[in-house]
């Protein structure tokens, strides 16, 4: 009668190594393929830093490369004026300097916040569809 009953506990002891090897083995390359990836994004030159902040607008004032809109405050309900620093680097999409910026205009902004002020990444002036695409022919 000893032997079934130590075949049984042996059995079951093979079961529990075994099934506690199988969940070791599924939980570990969890955390491989980040690591991969993360070689694999700093390898391409992938900028892991914050991601900048957005705003629209209307173009109240510009004068060189400072650039004040008029925006909505969706915390106050009222409109404020916001100054934003254009980057010597910015992108610019729809013009080619922001010398072509002009009061008026509707412009979105990806800017970051460095020494307390705004500086603008991108702006994107929107222009009126029949200026878009050479649509007013």
């Amino acid at each position: 009668m000893r032997k079934p009953i130590i075949r049984i506990v042996g059995v079951l002891g093979l079961l529990v190594a075994f099934a506690g090897s199988r969940v070791w083995a599924e939980e570990a390359p969890a955390a491989a393929p980040a690591v991969v990836q993360t070689e694999a994004l700093s390898e391409a030159g992938v900028d892991e830093g914050p991601e900048p902040e957005y705003a629209f607008g209307t173009v109240k004032q510009i004068s060189g490369q400072e650039l004040t809109l008029t925006e909505f405050d969706y915390d106050t309900n009222k409109e404020k004026e916001v100054a934003y620093t254009i980057d010597a680097t910015a992108e610019l999409n729809n013009v080619k300097s922001a010398s072509e910026i002009v009061v008026g205009d509707e412009v979105d902004v990806d800017y970051f916040v460095r020494d307390g002020k705004n500086v603008a990444v991108v702006v994107a002036v929107a222009k009126p569809l029949n200026d878009a695409e050479g649509l007013n022919d």
